[in-house]
Formats: structure tokens, C-alpha cells, sequence
């Protein structure tokens, strides 16, 4: 996969020593030298100042160990990934977050199993689906390999594929002070002069919503850019709802989670990279059957 040698260079120079380098590897100290010493001569480069007390890597050194490091993480991805297409039995591995626990494919983890016995399955925990600085929706394979979630066409676009598992409802979540905290429902009306954070981008069918309050004029839309808990935070010194569905409702203890009569339920699917492994195929080939076989409900 790549020049061996850079194994021992990347160890000497994190080390600072040939011999507690060779044993790291387990090795000879004059076989790992040899190494070192026949990249250098190979590539006409100097990597490392030798001295009595160690080695320490010169500045084109330094630049090629970090490169070096790139190089072979790279490829072990590369190797982890082909092993997976080929179906070697790795885990399918399931990304969960606070906010997204994936409770619906949890639960039929054990049927699945039932109808794909060789299966194997792990829970991988993922950071804020919603924040712009996480790719995991757009690298599913790499770390994780199913998601469950909403989907967002602006965000995710092409990105992965997707099979739908059920509907959930909205909900708008109020401060446990406010004068629609003991309702057991809110309409478009009860909202009137209100301000109400809705995440942009959180789901289609949020984003629809959105628009259709917006133009309706009697709601004051905040849009927020992520969601967690510092937004549930700022809602509440402000004393401003929020626009919540599925596992999002409910989750801050200051607020009351109060359904929605709004008309309209959000798609909830398990998403799934665009070129699933043997076994993630058979996952979802699984779970598709099950749901498929079964009425789709909140």
C-alpha cells in the first residue's frame, strides 16, 4: 500500500531514536537504520541529525513525516474499505447522537438479525447531523455506515440513499413558563405574535413549514443554523419556541414539548451510502422488508 520504510522514519522521529524506534516496531536497531539510511540515499534527502544522544528530524524531514503520516492513514482506510466491500464480516455501524438515537433501527435490530444471522452491528456515536463542519451524512462508509434521520435536500442533496422507516409529528416546544406550556395542542393561531427558532435546512418537510408560516405572517420566524442544546438555551432566556419533531422534542428539561396541529408529519428514513458494503446491503435490504411488511406509524 505504501513504502514500508515510512514506518520506521515516522517512529524514529517521533521518538527521537533509532533504538526505541527498532523496538517499537520490533525490529533490529541496524535493520531499522538500514532502512532509514537507504530512503535517504534513494531519495537524496537528509531526514535526520544524528548524534550520540539520539536523532532529531531536520525540517525536510519534518515535512515528509507529516506528509508520511497522511500517506498511511490513508491507506489503511483504503485497506479497511476493501475488506468491507468484499464482505468480511465487519459491523454494520450505526451513527447516534443525542439529538438523533436512532431508536426505530435500534428496535429492529433483533429481527433483522433474525432474517441476516451473520450480521454483526455497532453503535458509533456522531456529532450535530445539522452543523455545517460534519461530514457524516456525506461520507457515510467511512466511519459510519447507516444514519437515521430527516432528510435535507439542501444539505445532503445526492449524498447518500435512503429508505423510509416512518412519520413523525411536529412539535412546537414552549419554556415550562410559558402561557402554552399545559396545552395539549398548538395551532397556527396560538403562535400568533410569537417568536419561533426553526433550524434552516433541518428537514424538507421543516423547511416547507417554514415557508408556509413565514407567509402567513403572524409567526416571527428565528432561523437557526445548528441545533443543540445552545439553541434550546438562548429560546429559553428569551422565552421563544421552538419548531421540534421526533427525538428533538421534549429534550431540553425547561421545555414542554406540545404537539402541533399544523397538517403536515415529517419523513424519517435510514440513510446509507451510495455504494453500501455486501453486508450493509444486506441490512437494508433486511430492514426494508420489515418495514415494508409493517404499517408506518409515529
Amino acid at each position: 500500500m505504501y513504502d514500508r520504510r515510512l514506518d520506521a522514519i515516522v517512529a524514529a522521529a517521533e521518538l527521537g531514536s533509532f533504538s526505541r524506534a527498532a523496538g517499537k516496531l520490533r525490529v533490529s536497531t541496524p535493520a531499522l537504520v538500514k532502512q532509514v539510511s537507504g530512503f535517504e540515499a534513494e531519495f537524496g534527502i537528509t531526514l535526520f541529525e544524528r548524534s550520540h544522544s539520539g536523532v532529531k528530524v531536520t525540517p525536510a524531514g519534518a515535512l515528509l513525516v507529516e506528509d508520511a503520516k497522511s500517506i498511511m492513514r490513508q491507506s489503511e482506510d483504503a485497506l479497511r474499505r476493501a475488506h468491507r466491500a468484499a464482505g468480511d464480516g465487519g459491523a454494520v455501524r450505526l451513527g447516534v447522537s443525542l439529538m438523533c438515537p436512532g431508536r426505530n433501527t435500534l428496535a429492529l435490530w433483533p429481527r433483522v438479525h433474525e432474517l441476516e444471522p451473520g450480521l454483526r452491528f455497532e453503535i458509533v456515536p456522531v456529532g450535530d447531523l445539522y452543523d455545517e463542519r460534519e461530514t457524516v451524512m456525506r461520507s457515510l462508509g467511512r466511519d459510519v455506515d447507516v444514519v437515521q434521520s430527516s432528510f435535507s435536500t439542501p444539505r445532503w442533496g445526492d449524498a447518500c440513499q435512503k429508505i423510509r422507516l416512518l412519520d413523525v409529528p411536529f412539535y412546537i416546544d414552549v419554556p415550562r413558563t410559558s402561557r402554552l406550556a399545559d396545552r395539549d395542542r398548538i395551532t397556527v393561531a396560538d403562535l400568533e405574535g410569537m417568536r419561533l427558532r426553526v433550524l434552516r435546512h433541518g428537514n424538507d418537510a421543516m423547511d416547507s413549514l417554514r415557508v408556509a408560516l413565514i407567509a402567513d405572517g403572524g409567526v416571527d420566524i428565528i432561523d437557526a443554523d445548528s441545533f443543540d442544546f445552545a439553541l434550546f438555551n438562548e429560546a429559553e432566556e428569551k422565552g421563544d419556541a421552538v419548531l421540534t419533531c421526533g427525538s428533538w422534542s421534549g429534550m431540553h428539561p425547561a421545555f414542554v414539548g406540545v404537539p402541533f396541529v399544523c397538517g403536515r408529519s415529517v419523513p424519517v428514513f435510514l440513510h446509507y451510502p451510495p455504494e453500501p458494503t455486501l453486508q450493509v446491503r444486506r441490512f437494508v435490504d433486511a430492514v426494508s422488508a420489515l418495514v415494508e411488511g409493517s404499517p408506518r406509524v409515529s
